[in-house]
């Protein structure tokens, strides 16, 4: 089910006595327990429970799902790495383990909430287990966000606070923490803090208290390389490698972000305007705005020239061939000739 809709119904303190929370999303994982102990009220601290399935066995889970507690309505178990339900995993539970842990999905103790943590999201729907867990436990979806995904959520939060993010505060801010929620929120709750002064976070805001990722760095590396601007190209490029990275890491970065730009000219060639760009690509559309304006500075053959010598450099580089540092220059060497 849908992370939203899952809270909807707690909030509403509709709440299951089984919980399968599958993805790695941390920021939304503490949002579903924040909430879910909020409407359980006071529970007793000795009424919460974690147990780790790498270190006992799901008969102890079991034996201690089945207790009840004596200080307050409910208790609460929380299972971390239940990866029995994934599809490649080596865990996986005996047969009397198995038949009694369906018996117990089928006729659960109302007065304990178990939780199972599956942080791998590829279960194996073809498991008479797993069709179990999903029919009679609350399937909680805490998979990572995709860029839009994560721009519309954080968007959505700050719509919600008393203090106004500019549109190039939001945008800077999402490029700086490459687009993971859980970092974009940590970040939006200190700018929060900041902002109660002023009212207002602006893009001066976000630069001064967002510290820059490598992948911004790169961000702002492959625009540079891709306006031609060859000074400002050298000059990341260098202060990069003054931080101690590997070339080799970087140009995968910026391949990566090169890639971006040419499915966003081909697709824009086809007539897709910005926000189906983004849709199909699975980015944020501030993103796509970007690569476009980007890709301008080239014909979209030599773009694709350049994205295929990009792709040969990498194999160069990862096979030992030549300097990995030069790769580079001589990258940027050949642009200027386009």
């Amino acid at each position: 089910m849908e992370f939203q809709q899952v809270m909807q119904q707690i909030n509403k303190k509709q709440i299951d006595p089984i919980y399968t929370v599958v993805g790695s999303e941390n920021y939304l994982k503490n949002e579903f327990m924040e909430g879910l102990f909020q409407q359980l009220g006071g529970i007793d601290v000795l009424d919460i429970s974690r147990i780790d399935l790498q270190e006992v066995t799901m008969n102890d889970v079991l034996d201690e799902a089945e207790m009840f507690s004596f200080f307050s309505d409910y208790r609460v178990l929380i299972v971390s790495n239940a990866m029995f339900l994934n599809s490649q995993s080596k865990n996986k539970l005996s047969d009397s383990e198995q038949k009694r842990l369906l018996g117990y999905l089928e006729n659960p103790n109302q007065a304990t909430i178990l939780i199972f943590n599956v942080e791998n999201p590829s279960l194996d729907k073809r498991k008479k287990l797993t069709k179990s867990f999903n029919k009679q436990t609350k399937m909680v979806d805490i998979s990572e966000l995709d860029e839009g995904q994560v721009g519309r959520y954080v968007q959505s939060y700050i719509n919600n606070l008393d203090i106004s993010f500019t549109r190039e505060a939001v945008e800077e801010l999402l490029i700086r923490v490459n687009y993971q929620l859980t970092n974009a929120m940590t970040e939006v709750n200190k700018l929060e803090i900041f902002g109660q002064t002023e009212g207002r976070i602006t893009l001066d805001s976000v630069q001064s208290l967002v510290p820059r990722t490598l992948e911004s760095d790169v961000f702002q590396l492959t625009n540079a390389v891709a306006n031609k601007n060859i000074t400002q190209a050298i000059q990341i490029y260098q202060d990069l490698l003054l931080m101690r990275h590997e070339p080799i890491a970087l140009h995968a970065l910026m391949v990566s972000q090169f890639r971006v730009i040419v499915q966003s000219m081909i697709l824009g060639r086809q007539g897709m305007n910005q926000a189906d760009i983004a849709k199909q690509l699975g980015i944020h559309p501030y993103r796509v705005k970007l690569a476009l304006t980007s890709g301008r500075s080239l014909q979209l053959s030599e773009l694709l020239n350049f994205y295929v010598e990009m792709a040969e450099v990498d194999f160069r580089m990862k096979t030992g061939v030549g300097d990995k540092e030069t790769h580079f220059y001589i990258l940027l060497s050949k642009l200027t000739s386009l």
